[in-house]
């Protein structure tokens, strides 16, 4: 990934990473790829909340009594979220690889979601979030069976993973970590569904940063 530099780079890098065929290439093949999942949402989510799934016992989430903190959850995902696209603006390696990692971990969890068919956490109190709930297909609402592993808490640990600056990654994995907490609060998800979401997701950007090293390294022609 290219150091940090000031704004008025940020026109140069572009014009730099669009002249790369492998960039282009990329960018356009994962970003038709996230356009596609997000047609796909509705009709997957329909699917998932239509079927019986299992009901897990969960000790620790039985002794958390179950509470409303939907405003503090959306607002450190895509306040945190925003300030990602803020330095994927500012570099384009960065807006690659975050694009490739988002993907994997949309893909990712309709697999694993599929494979492990899940009832929700006793208790779930739904989680008040318009910007992911428009995703989903307004037909139905809430969504309470994308469980396993949690992608509010994997969106956030990919967020501390992503951003280049020290600071930035200790904020962000500290949003990570208070992110997995307050779902469980609200009963949103399992306890495993949490713990599976640092486990998958460090993975999974191990296998984006694969994916993009050649255009990383590209010259333009």
């Amino acid at each position: 990934m290219e150091p940090l530099q000031p704004i008025p780079g940020i026109y140069q890098r572009w014009t730099n990473a669009l002249a790369s065929p492998v960039f282009r290439k990329q960018a356009i093949i994962y970003l038709l790829i996230f356009i596609a999942i997000l047609i796909a949402f509705p009709h997957f989510f329909s699917f998932i909340e239509s079927r019986q799934g299992w009901q897990l016992s969960d000790p620790l989430l039985g002794m958390i009594p179950a509470k409303d903190l939907s405003i503090f959850i959306f607002s450190t995902l895509w306040l945190m979220s925003l300030f990602l696209i803020v330095r994927m603006i500012q570099h384009p390696s960065l807006a690659l690889l975050a694009i490739v990692a988002i993907d994997l971990i949309f893909l990712t969890r309709m697999v694993t979601i599929i494979l492990f068919p899940l009832e929700p956490p006793p208790g779930l109190i739904a989680l008040e979030d318009p910007i992911s709930n428009f995703f989903y297909g307004k037909a139905h609402g809430f969504i309470t069976r994308d469980l396993f592993f949690s992608g509010h808490t994997s969106s956030m640990i990919m967020i501390g993973l992503l951003l280049p600056g020290k600071w930035e990654k200790r904020l962000a994995f500290a949003a990570a970590i208070a992110v997995g907490c307050l779902v469980m609060v609200q009963h949103i998800h399992y306890s495993i569904d949490v713990l599976g979401a640092w486990v998958f997701t460090w993975f999974l950007y191990r296998l984006a940063k694969a994916l993009v090293v050649t255009s990383q390294n590209a010259s333009p022609n």
